[in-house]
């Protein structure tokens, strides 16, 4: 998961493989095979500079537009609310036919919030959704730890990449998520109220904390100088490195173990 979500920022905005040659659908689900283009359609396809009249078509052009309709359609009606189309890989030897789309209410947001909708091996539409929700969940579990430990708002974690291997909030039973989940994060901590010394406990902190709650990561950390760590989010944090007075990276794995790279020495398991 933690590739295709690289892929699907990438992918943003774009109509993939509508052009290209490919297998024409999974065996199994039963594809409409309509001979008209609805307004739906029909925007997207001029968005992309193609024709909007379908017997313009190539016939890959004409199965891909009306697979990507099915597959947004599912979303829309799963969850009872809107997605945004955000590209599409066609079906090929390396790649199942995937739907990238973000949920509006939420946004892009740089591409973090890329829904994939596949196929399964029952002919079945399945989607990845829930685990933005779980990402956020994490990220509020993240920054409520940070902001405690430092006693302030001058600190916060970003999550960068999110996998989930947790298809519902519900399975999670005492914030455990028993490496389930992971991804990599962006800690923002201002140089108020972290030093070089202090940034040594906190790290083993962390550590300790994301153990606790069996959470693999991949964690950079910058120690910001005359920066408003409100102002930051995952699309701007990386216009602030200038002002970095001090960076470590620390990871935690799925073993119970943590590693450190910098030029920090940390006693650590």
């Amino acid at each position: 998961m933690y590739d295709h979500a690289k892929r699907a920022v990438a992918l943003i905005l774009t109509l993939v493989c509508l052009t290209s040659c490919g297998k024409t659908g999974t065996s199994g689900h039963k594809w409409e095979n309509s001979e008209t283009l609805n307004e739906w359609q029909m925007d997207l396809l001029e968005a992309q500079g193609l024709p909007t009249d379908i017997e313009k078509l190539t016939p890959m052009q004409k199965l891909s537009i009306q697979h990507i309709y099915e597959m947004i359609t599912y979303l829309n009606d799963k969850y009872d609310e809107e997605f945004i189309y955000a590209g599409y890989i066609q079906p090929g030897l390396m790649d199942a036919e995937t739907l990238l789309a973000y949920p509006k209410k939420y946004g892009a947001d740089g591409g973090r919030n890329t829904v994939e909708v596949t196929v399964d091996d029952n002919g079945d539409f399945t989607d990845n959704y829930s685990s933005i929700e779980i990402r956020d969940y994490c990220e509020k579990l993240y920054n409520d730890f940070i902001r405690d430990y430092f006693n302030s708002d001058e600190a916060v974690l970003l999550i960068n990449y999110f996998s989930s291997d947790i298809d519902s909030l519900k399975e999670i039973k005492g914030d455990d998520f028993e490496y389930k989940v992971g991804g990599t994060n962006i800690i923002c901590i201002s140089d108020e109220i972290c030093n070089e010394e202090s940034i040594k406990d906190f790290m083993v902190s962390f550590a300790e904390f994301g153990i606790s709650h069996r959470i693999h990561s991949s964690n950079r950390i910058e120690v910001l100088h005359d920066v408003n760590i409100s102002d930051l989010n995952i699309k701007n944090c990386a216009d602030y490195y200038d002002n970095s007075v001090l960076g470590s990276d620390i990871s935690i794995y799925s073993d119970g173990t943590y590693a450190t790279y910098s030029n920090i020495d940390l006693d650590n398991n």
